[in-house]
């Protein structure tokens, strides 16, 4: 097949498509090492680091890499009081089942032409998805490691399909307008990026809203707007809006966007039926209800509305011992208003590390 019949293709089904040649994957492999110097692992990575960057390593008789990307939803309208921000990713539904839906017809259009090796993979397999989409000539990096593509910009889903074919490759994008900026690495909340091209994953908000457990102290007051994901580092970024231009407009207009700025006190309140309802069809219903539940706790806590007394107390009685030791290190930035409920607490919390948080939350007031 050509690549234009492949890029007409990807067209209609509203998405952009590369191809790349297979080879190591440079950029990324200079980055992992850069991280694994300094003893930072990469979140929700699969595989070694070689494999992770030379696809040839699992895929022997590959030959070319083709990429797809999928433009998030805009939202419709900015967040109101008590309310909190997810990404923009996870606006829409589920990116991996619908790219993957997308790859799976890709890889029967393939094999109709002769490929015998079609693998799919949507932030599931090794493969650095953003490196392949770079090497595609989708978009080039920007300061704060995202893949901005002339266009969209950086609010782009990814997927990727290897194959044996030989498919013309597209060439990659000159680095463009992030010299001497910094803008993106001025705005990150936690300081997660520090240096061009050059992320701290431990500290990305991205990341730690999607961490299970517990949330260290120190990192605890960045949770002030995102209940998931975080997107400031793209909206600070000039090259990021001026991309955002018309070929988003065309290819995602009347697409449907499933959910709102969700209220936090209701997320911490609600139970498991109501979180699967409304966030079971999107990418992060994958996490569960009590990851973004202790989120909702942490951006009460730092709001400090003493509205959020009552869905406070009630996580200072929930099941999770998580949910409880987040909720009082909240109630302790309530001020007086949340110490008759950490005392109550004191005299009944079993959970050794609960009880140190109802301690610290009291001692902080």
């Amino acid at each position: 097949m050509l690549a234009s019949e492949l890029k007409e293709w990807a067209a209609r089904r509203g998405l952009v498509l590369g191809i790349a040649l297979v080879r190591p994957f440079e950029f990324g492999e200079e980055a992992l090492k850069w991280r694994a110097e300094r003893g930072l692992k990469t979140p929700f990575a699969n595989g070694s680091l070689e494999e992770r960057c030379r696809p040839r390593l699992l895929y022997p008789a590959a030959r070319s890499l083709v990429v797809v990307a999928s433009p998030h939803p805009e939202p419709a309208v900015p967040p109101g009081p008590g309310e909190g921000l997810i990404a923009r990713y996870a606006l829409g539904p589920d990116y991996h089942a619908v790219l993957q839906g997308h790859l799976r017809d890709l890889a029967g259009l393939l094999q109709q032409a002769g490929a015998s090796l079609t693998a799919i993979q949507v932030d599931s397999g090794p493969l650095l998805e953003r490196e392949a989409a770079y090497l595609a000539g989708l978009g080039y990096y920007g300061a704060s490691c995202n893949l901005i593509i002339p266009g969209l910009g950086s609010g782009a889903s990814l997927g990727l399909l290897i194959t044996d074919l030989d498919l013309e490759p597209g060439v990659p994008l000159e680095p463009a307008a992030c010299e001497g900026c910094g803008r993106c690495l001025a705005a990150c909340p936690s300081g997660a990026l520090v240096a061009p091209g050059r992320l701290n994953p431990e500290r990305c908000l991205s990341y730690l809203t999607q961490k299970r457990g517990v949330i260290p102290a120190e990192l605890r007051p960045f949770f002030k707007q995102y209940i998931w994901g975080c997107d400031v580092c793209q909206e600070a970024c000039p090259a990021n809006r001026r991309e955002r231009g018309g070929l988003r407009a065309e290819i995602t207009s009347g697409s449907e966007q499933r959910l709102t700025w969700p209220d936090l006190a209701a997320i911490v309140t609600m139970d498991k039926d109501q979180f699967k309802q409304t966030f079971g069809p999107t990418a992060l219903g994958w996490r569960g209800k009590t990851v973004l539940q202790r989120n909702a706790v942490l951006l009460l806590g730092n709001r400090g509305d003493p509205q959020a007394l009552a869905p406070l107390a009630q996580a200072l009685r929930a099941p999770a011992a998580v949910l409880r030791g987040h909720a009082a290190w909240a109630l302790g930035h309530l001020g007086a208003a949340g110490r008759p409920v950490l005392e109550k607490a004191r005299r009944e919390e079993t959970d050794p590390w609960v009880c140190r948080e109802i301690e610290e939350a009291l001692a902080f007031q």
